[in-house]
């Protein structure tokens, strides 16, 4: 195979092989917590039976804990077999027309604080872009778009927990070193 065509397979195989690894990865800790949660269901069951025992008897205690199980399952069966709402043609322009109206009621960003993140962001974005790094200068473009959207409190808010988290990142990185 040509050296070309087998590091494109290869470059192109790469992102699928790591999304099928946390996918598997998921799916076992998804079955895992299953297990657990099976596990915890029957000595609670087994517990809320003794509980009961001790207050009514034995007799009382079974019935109470049967009865627990037979509404469990009416109730699951009944939203089982509810039927889905699909959306018809009808309510598709309605929720057009409630989208719009909802973009509308957003409220308008002031031009002095978008004029100032656009001044930001310009040397910033240019020097991404002289050194070619294009995806990065669009995730900053993306970002600026956000913080037009907000006000400058969630604004201040939204720089807190960012700073948080990088601040987590860093620190746990340089403690691996």
């Amino acid at each position: 195979m040509n050296p070309l065509i087998a590091r494109v397979a290869h470059d192109a195989a790469a992102p699928l092989e790591a999304m099928i690894a946390r996918l598997l990865k998921k799916v076992a800790l998804v079955a895992l917590g299953m297990g657990c949660v099976i596990a915890a269901s029957v000595f609670l069951t087994i517990d809320l039976f003794a509980f009961i025992q001790t207050l009514a008897g034995t007799l009382v205690a079974a019935l109470s804990v049967a009865a627990l199980f037979l509404i469990a399952a009416i109730v699951c069966l009944w939203l089982a077999s509810r039927p889905e709402r699909a959306a018809t043609a009808a309510a598709q322009p309605l929720a057009a027309v409630a989208s719009k109206e909802a973009q509308d009621n957003l409220p308008k960003p002031n031009p002095e604080f978008v004029a100032k993140i656009d001044a930001i962001v310009a040397p910033i974005l240019e020097i991404l872009r002289q050194a070619g790094l294009e995806k990065e200068a669009l995730a900053v473009e993306a970002g600026a778009e956000i913080a037009k959207q907000l006000n400058a409190f969630s604004l201040v808010g939204f720089a807190i927990v960012a700073g948080v988290v990088i601040g987590r990142i860093l620190r746990s990185k340089r403690a691996l070193l």
